[in-house]
């Protein structure tokens, strides 16, 4: 499973870039290692142990000290002084001065789950975050903030582009049976099962794929509560459903256009930790140019590529649910598919790294 970080690290390295990508900290390693990537030799995965333990327990200024240290070892260790640090995790390292770095960018994927900003954020020249939640967060700090959406991988994009080639040549087709896609980890805590529940039972008639954790085994498992498990036997009895579990991206983007609608389903504002205003699926499900029925997303409040419910309130999901079905048996526009597939596009990881270089220049400037 990958992240933005990871996209994003093989993305500049493909470029030409030589790119230490800093793993977690892991108690089981012996010291500093740093091991090549296997898709370019400009990737370099680094893995540490740390030098310090027992955060709790430690004075702020003891463990403040141990941190900058830290960061020392690692520059030594790799011998080199980063032109650029780009931190994805909140509340790691704490201050990006220690790095030496010309540029120091902070990168806010999830919602904070404390209640003060991170040093990353302080210490950086400027932050980028997903949604406009994201952003009032990091605005109580005294750097620059900029919105950027998530990226999309290559495994879509040359998919989305072949796709896009095809939607030039053909019109509207209506399919003998309709599938309805989803992608994500069945065991996390966001999904709204009730309302999931209802729409599969609704429609027989529709054959449902989920793709993504399920089982409970496996470092995946992020919600452990019954409820999770009951919705997933529930799944498990159900004619129409499949259950794929976690598949590589290269497959998941080629299974994936198979589907002629797909679907996110979340409640919302339950987490600190999210509240469901950027899903890191969307821009693959857009690529496919299929319709998608979302819960209320800010980031795409006022767009006309998904069909998305007005609220926090999913009451009428299973409602909005049908009329998309309706919509897609009568056969899908390939104007509105040939629109989502442009906007996925334009949000590349190449596309979005062109945007940060562009904030970095003016910023010089």
């Amino acid at each position: 499973m990958r992240f933005s970080k990871h996209h994003y690290a093989l993305e500049l390295a493909s470029l030409g870039n030589k790119v230490y990508y800093i793993n977690p900290p892991e108690i089981s390693c012996k010291g500093v290692e740093i091991k090549g990537a296997e898709e370019t030799e400009n990737l370099k995965i680094v893995t540490y142990k740390p030098v310090y333990r027992g955060k709790r327990f430690l004075p702020a200024f003891v463990f403040k000290q141990l941190l900058k240290e830290q960061v020392k070892i690692l520059l030594k260790e790799t011998g080199v002084t980063p032109d650029v640090v780009w931190c994805f995790d909140p509340y790691r390292f704490g201050n990006l001065n220690w790095f030496k770095a010309k540029v120091k960018i902070f990168f806010l994927a999830d919602l904070l789950a404390l209640d003060y900003l991170p040093g990353e954020a302080e210490t950086a020249d400027f932050s980028l975050a997903l949604s406009e939640s994201r952003i009032n967060q990091l605005k109580r700090g005294h750097r620059p903030v900029f919105f950027i959406n998530h990226g999309l991988s290559n495994y879509y994009a040359v998919r989305a582009k072949s796709r896009l080639a095809e939607l030039m040549r053909s019109s509207e087709i209506i399919p003998e049976k309709i599938t309805a896609g989803y992608i994500g980890n069945l065991l996390m805590e966001a999904p709204d099962r009730a309302t999931m529940k209802t729409i599969i039972e609704r429609h027989p008639e529709i054959n449902f794929i989920f793709w993504g954790q399920y089982e409970r085994q496996g470092q995946l498992v992020a919600f452990n509560n019954d409820s999770v498990f009951e919705f997933i036997d529930f799944l498990k009895k159900q004619p129409n459903v499949v259950l794929k579990g976690p598949v590589h991206p290269e497959v998941l983007s080629r299974e994936i256009t198979g589907v002629d609608l797909l679907w996110v389903c979340w409640k919302l504002n339950v987490s600190k930790m999210w509240d469901g205003s950027n899903p890191h699926k969307i821009l693959e499900y857009l690529s496919t140019g299929k319709p998608l029925v979302t819960h209320h997303m800010d980031v795409y409040k006022d767009s006309d590529l998904v069909d998305m419910m007005p609220g926090d309130d999913n009451t009428g999901f299973p409602d909005l649910f049908d009329r998309v079905v309706e919509r897609v048996s009568k056969g899908e526009k390939t104007e509105l598919q040939r629109k989502r597939i442009e906007f996925a596009l334009k949000n590349t990881y190449l596309e979005q790294i062109h945007r940060v270089e562009n904030i970095i220049n003016k910023k010089a400037n």
